[in-house]
């Protein structure tokens, strides 16, 4: 009796802690709208879904899954998150095959979410990307071994297991408590704002339109040979390899960009070679949409963007077209759909400026022109800082092949006029903000 009572003790102690740590964490997380919404329709949809899309914003912004309903007569779903790192991509597809008799899986592979280099890179380096998954899911083992997943810093292990932490902050703050309690007790499960609505099935629905002046891209990597993260890889690995065990069909993606971002990259076909090695190595079908020729996806316009990398609703609705077309195909037909490489695509191209790619260091800001040339063209710079400055426009370099410069100015308009070399008669002008 005196074990029965002190396990009793123990157990009354751990159940009253579960309690006080539930009502904390409904009180104190505020769980990003587009998750909490989203993970509410997946649960909803239990039962149902037949074509699962998983990735990051790249999905939800361009695969628009009720018009995919109309095209192939199934259920399709994206379960794509907010920066959705490669493990939460493998524990959300578990977790979609807990739920549903999956017929097909889409895997997108944005190379911004997935490259970067080092062990930890991205998977244990932005936890925070993991948690918004977390605190939506159902408990279950999947959940708990996906948050096992998250980090091997100790330091991050409370902010893990005891979620509320991460607001304490807003500790004694009542009307954030307030507010968080409202958002949970209405049932609402929707979001509409000037331009944008969030909607079922994972889809975001956008009529925000890329602006011209708003093309410059701050650059955050070069992609060197095999550039592919080892956590990243590892986990796709996993999730092919899960497929296959269950008998799903798997395809790997990639969604079009504005011409703008993979060219600031560097040797993007680096990244695209990597991934087709992996798709080979296991037998899968791997489409970078970026490859595709306008002929067949006429996606390069601004009035299909929504930003440099995200597509607006007007641009999902061409693509996702395009998307079924070449999947539900056969994939040595799809070969006259797409370049062979990227390098390829942009050689076939007339000569254009798609914007500046820039990078900071302390007062001083480093430009590139980002054309599809790396040599034939010549540009004309000019800087106009803003009102504010004082300062009148300067010329930075007249008419030369050169593509860097260097400014000081914080604010103002970059105007890239150019032509092709030694021929004065044809000139384009591209005019940029920059911040």
């Amino acid at each position: 009796m005196k074990w029965f009572r002190r396990i009793a003790r123990i157990m009354a102690r751990v159940l009253i802690f579960c309690v006080v740590l539930s009502g904390l964490n409904y009180i104190y997380v505020d769980v990003p709208p587009w998750e909490r919404i989203l993970w509410h329709n997946f649960y909803e949809s239990e039962g149902k879904i037949d074509n699962l899309y998983l990735g990051s914003s790249h999905v939800y912004y361009d695969i628009d899954p009720f018009l995919m309903d109309e095209l192939n007569g199934q259920y399709n779903f994206n379960l794509s998150t907010s920066g959705q790192v490669m493990n939460g991509t493998y524990y959300l597809l578990r977790e979609a095959d807990r739920h549903n008799d999956l017929s097909h899986v889409y895997i997108e592979l944005y190379y911004g979410r997935n490259t970067g280099g080092g062990d930890g890179d991205r998977v244990m380096l932005e936890p925070w990307f993991n948690w918004q998954n977390t605190d939506c899911m159902k408990w279950s083992a999947n959940k708990i071994l996906y948050m096992l997943s998250i980090t091997n810093d100790v330091e991050n292990y409370i902010d893990l297991l005891i979620p509320f932490s991460r607001y304490r902050e807003h500790l004694g703050d009542y009307e954030y408590i307030k507010s968080t309690i409202e958002t949970k007790v209405s049932g609402e499960y929707q979001y509409v704002d000037e331009f944008e609505e969030y909607l079922d099935k994972g889809f975001r629905y956008s009529e925000i339109v890329y602006k011209a002046e708003d093309r410059a891209f701050k650059r955050n990597q070069t992609l060197g040979e095999n550039p592919m993260a080892q956590s990243c890889e590892l986990y796709l690995r996993k999730a092919i390899e899960y497929c296959q065990k269950e008998n799903i069909p798997v395809t790997l993606f990639i969604s079009p960009m504005y011409n703008l971002q993979p060219v600031s990259a560097g040797n993007y076909d680096n990244y695209i070679n990597q991934i087709k090695g992996i798709a080979a190595e296991y037998g899968l079908d791997f489409y970078d949409f970026n490859l595709a020729k306008d002929a067949y996806l006429p996606i390069q316009k601004l009035e299909y963007f929504r930003d440099v990398d995200h597509l607006n609703s007007a641009g999902a609705e061409v693509f996702t077209q395009f998307f079924h077309k070449v999947v539900t195909g056969d994939a040595r037909q799809n070969q006259k759909y797409f370049y062979d490489s990227y390098a390829q695509k942009l050689q076939s191209l007339e000569p254009e400026v798609y914007g500046i790619h820039y990078w900071k260091s302390g007062s001083e800001t480093f430009m590139n022109v980002a054309s599809n040339r790396e040599s034939g063209m010549e540009y004309r710079i000019v800087i106009t800082p803003d009102e504010f400055s004082g300062r009148e426009p300067y010329v930075v370099q007249d008419f030369c092949e050169n593509k860097e410069f260097t400014i000081t100015d914080g604010n103002g308009i970059c105007t890239v006029e150019y032509r092709i070399k030694n021929d004065p008669d044809i000139v384009h002008i591209v005019e940029v903000a920059f911040k």
